[in-house]
């Protein structure tokens, strides 16, 4: 029997070719369209479940942008005072009609008896430091307060703050003209590099901003589902779920910096990591108080008026402690004034205020309650500085322009 030629061996292959083709480009079709069905699944399972806000540190601006657009809309009527509240939560987490905004807002109306009633705006949030108000300072400024009233706090200069607590993702709303001058500030303490600045930038700059927020929300609760598969099938593979790992190692931390017999308040070595270098004394060009000159300095070229304050802190408990060495705590307190002072800005130092008993946990949280309202004695005070000092503006003496 002849063999085949080679050539009719070769057109075969090549009348094969066309089908393979085909099948692999079917292949390739259902299987996208069953990816792209599995990760409606998934996105429809997901749906319901609530992200960790944690892990969506842009989520903030919500409530930032809304304040904002308060005191904008607020703007139109031109004889009312408006005034802008900077913080983290201890000005803020508190129930409805009991945050220390609320408090300042009816002080500093009961003092100036103002028509109409003087607007407190709040852009105070969980952990909202020097940092996160550098970035945003030119949409504060662009909402044209009358004045500005900030809370900064010793924590703000520990080491476990810049570790864990920044939101360096807030650097996506800082005018594009401030970032040479944002890479020479210490950006890298809060974690932040320069290729994520200019890409957070990017971002908002395009518009983007929800389409950022909406991933981050979706890989949150696919972390979270991660987790709560993780722990079901633990009981089966005989290994640890890596969330209950996590969680027993930090309450395990916890426990061991908590004070024995009051969990409401840290032991020595608690307060130090709490406190940081603060505690031995830090100079005026720490990375923190950087962020605070600038910040102050920014408003204060904008020709707006800013009040900062020294947040109260349990100086009692660290005293009982031991930890206060007057001529090193002292050194850190003058350079937190000279970091607003220097810049223009208004000080007031409020750290001493509060006894123990105002205290309602170990990270510095006012008490609130029936018998202490202690967010109250701090809005009452501010509020009496302002007036006595004469720091609230007139409306009706505002330049022409300045809004």
């Amino acid at each position: 029997m002849a063999s085949p030629s080679p050539e009719g061996s070769s057109g075969n292959k090549e009348s094969r070719a066309p089908g393979r083709g085909l099948r692999n480009g079917l292949f390739l079709l259902g299987f996208f369209f069953a990816a792209a069905a599995t990760l409606g699944a998934v996105l429809a399972i997901l749906d319901p479940i609530k992200a960790r806000p944690g892990q969506i540190p842009i989520v903030v601006m919500d409530k930032i942008e809304a304040n904002l657009g308060v005191l904008e809309k607020a703007k139109k009527e031109k004889s009312r005072t408006r005034v802008a509240f900077l913080g983290d939560s201890t000005v803020d987490d508190y129930p409805p009609g009991e945050k220390l905004t609320d408090y300042f807002r009816k002080a500093l109306n009961q003092k100036y008896s103002r028509k109409p009633a003087i607007l407190v705006s709040s852009l105070a949030f969980l952990a909202m430091g020097p940092a996160s108000y550098y970035f945003l300072s030119d949409r504060i400024i662009k909402a044209r307060p009358d004045l500005i009233v900030w809370e900064i706090s010793f924590t703000h200069a520990s080491e476990r703050w810049h570790r864990v607590l920044p939101r360096p993702e807030l650097a996506a709303w800082m005018a594009p003209e401030r970032i040479p001058d944002a890479l020479n500030m210490p950006v890298e303490y809060i974690g932040l590099t320069a290729d994520e600045l200019l890409f957070y930038n990017l971002i908002v700059q395009t518009g983007q901003q929800d389409i950022w927020q909406k991933a981050l929300n979706q890989l949150s609760r696919v972390d979270k589902v991660r987790g709560i598969v993780e722990e079901k099938t633990s009981a089966y593979t005989g290994s640890r779920a890596e969330f209950l790992f996590f969680l027993s190692v930090a309450l395990t931390n916890l426990h061991n910096l908590q004070q024995d017999g009051n969990p409401l308040r840290y032991n020595q070595l608690g307060e130090i990591k709490h406190f940081g270098g603060v505690l031995s004394g830090i100079e005026p060009g720490h990375p923190t108080l950087r962020f605070v000159t600038a910040t102050v300095r920014q408003f204060r070229e904008a020709g707006i008026p800013i009040v900062v304050y020294l947040n109260p802190i349990n100086f009692q408990h660290l005293k009982k402690l031991g930890l206060i060495q007057p001529d090193r705590f002292r050194k850190s307190l003058n350079s937190f004034r000279l970091s607003v002072t220097d810049a223009g800005g208004n000080f007031l130092d409020l750290h001493r205020l509060l006894p123990d008993d105002h205290f309602a946990d170990m990270s510095g949280h006012f008490r609130h309650d029936d018998e202490i309202q202690a967010q109250k004695r701090v809005a009452d005070v501010l509020a009496q500085y302002i007036y006595s000092g004469k720091l609230l503006p007139d409306p009706k003496k505002r330049k022409q322009g300045a809004d």
